[in-house]
């Protein structure tokens, strides 16, 4: 009892008494562990300062005479940019398997892929604020309340272009001209123009072998449209139409289209037919001449020039490239002899990130291509067939892509182990077919090459 008595005048057998003690000191030793990290935190502001990548546009949820502000949202009045816009490539940002396949990494720094295809706040479950130790591999995510699965499903959607956050951090919607309409609008066509080079424009290493490489904005500043045409010429041809569904009354004016065409491989087979009807190359190819030698066999001379392009052909993906190939046929269709040359850049992965070589067809650059093609005793060539490809996903990658397939979720997994039937891997934009005995050419069309490309195994 006296031993008892000991400890109640202490105060700490009173079970309330203790509870409070042990708590307090939990506190303390937690309180100095949090601390501790905390010196190891790096904001991801700090991280990668000035660059627009490095964390989501924080927008509210709406803006005063806007419902919401998802592309839906905005094709409610916009209907026929809203159109245009879900049959472009930025519609499908997000769920593009190649994309996909990648995110679903062990190693993928999934936080900083997703702040360019899908780069607004609301299109996030989680937010990065901080990296420990500075590492992209160990981010802080915080969980988003206000995250919308549709508006994350439209990839790079109408407010990734058109919403900023402006200094005390409220929401701003921005167009070409500022007009007036039912909801606040800001008149800012450089920022619009500007845009592209946020994602487009980007050279960071993150580790040896994990690089972010798209210089399209640099190689346009050296192109021979610099600085008289932009991103918005080609790419967003304007056209004179209604801005706002008939209701509304309105005038119509010059309107950039939303279609946002580029190298022609959509990210579906289903979108072949939207993305072709404004879908053309760079390149001005050159009338191919095949000459007979008992020499040398037979030689094919073909010019390529880069007239329109703003910039190299092939830009973008480092692992886009051009296949040109040249053929030779009997009368009866059969491959006599075959050469093929890559245009494109070549990378060495593993264990450092290098560019090796790049033979990319720069803007306003004229390149001549000679070939001797031998030819086997046997069958007498009868036919040349020349033949452009543009490729986006080499047979070898989407090998690479099957065998992570088992890390995505099972609907995108099974797509993944299918990826040729969903996904096209190239494009043919050029064939021409010449009689060698005659030397009459025929060119494939548009209509067919279209058909050819739908049908994938390219």
């Amino acid at each position: 009892m006296i031993k008892n008595s000991k400890f109640y005048f202490l105060n700490i057998l009173k079970s309330w008494r203790t509870f409070w003690i042990v708590a307090g000191i939990s506190v303390t030793f937690s309180s100095f562990y949090v601390c501790k990290n905390e010196s190891d935190l790096t904001a991801v502001k700090d991280r990668f300062p000035g660059r627009a990548w490095a964390e989501p546009i924080n927008v509210q949820e709406s803006l005063p005479g806007i419902n919401g502000l998802t592309a839906k949202d905005c094709g409610v009045c916009h209907e026929d940019h809203y159109k245009e816009w879900k049959n472009s490539t930025h519609a499908n940002a997000f769920t593009d398997l190649q994309f996909q396949a990648e995110l679903a990494k062990p190693n993928s720094p999934q936080w900083l892929c997703l702040n360019c295809h899908i780069p607004l706040s609301g299109q996030r479950k989680e937010i990065a604020t901080h990296l420990k130790g500075g590492d992209v591999f160990q981010p802080v995510l915080v969980s988003n309340k206000k995250f919308n699965a549709n508006w994350e499903k439209e990839g790079i959607s109408c407010g990734t272009c058109h919403l900023k956050s402006d200094s005390q951090g409220r929401t701003v919607l921005i167009g070409p001209t500022g007009a007036n309409a039912p909801h606040p609008v800001e008149k800012n066509r450089e920022a619009l123009h500007a845009r592209c080079n946020d994602c487009h424009n980007q050279d960071y290493k993150l580790n040896l072998s994990l690089i972010c490489y798209f210089k399209t904005g640099d190689e346009y500043k050296e192109s021979i449209h610099f600085p008289k045409e932009d991103c918005v010429s080609c790419h967003m041809p304007s056209v004179n139409r209604n801005i706002v569904i008939p209701s509304f009354q309105k005038e119509k004016r010059d309107s950039h289209r939303h279609t946002f065409i580029g190298g022609g491989v959509p990210k579906t087979f289903a979108l072949f037919d939207s993305q072709w009807k404004g879908y053309q190359s760079g390149l001005k190819i050159g009338e191919p001449k095949w000459f007979l030698s008992e020499k040398e066999g037979i030689r094919l001379s073909l010019t390529l020039e880069n007239t329109l392009a703003g910039h190299n052909v092939p830009t973008g993906d480092p692992e886009r490239h051009l296949i040109v190939e040249a053929i030779l046929q009997d009368e009866n269709g059969r491959e006599v002899s075959k050469e093929v040359q890559k245009i494109g850049q070549n990378w060495e992965w593993y264990p450092e990130a290098k560019l090796v070589s790049d033979n990319r067809i720069r803007s306003g650059e004229k390149r001549s291509i000679d070939w001797v093609l031998n030819t086997k005793p046997g069958p007498k060539p009868k036919f040349g067939i020349l033949r452009i490809l543009h490729v986006r996903l080499t047979k070898e990658n989407a090998e690479h892509m099957k065998k992570n397939s088992n890390y995505a979720s099972p609907e995108i997994g099974k797509k993944i182990k299918n990826i040729e039937l969903h996904y096209p891997f190239a494009n043919v934009f050029y064939e021409a077919k010449t009689d060698l005995n005659t030397g009459k050419i025929q060119l494939t069309s548009k209509k067919n090459l279209l058909e050819i490309s739908k049908r994938g195994g390219l």
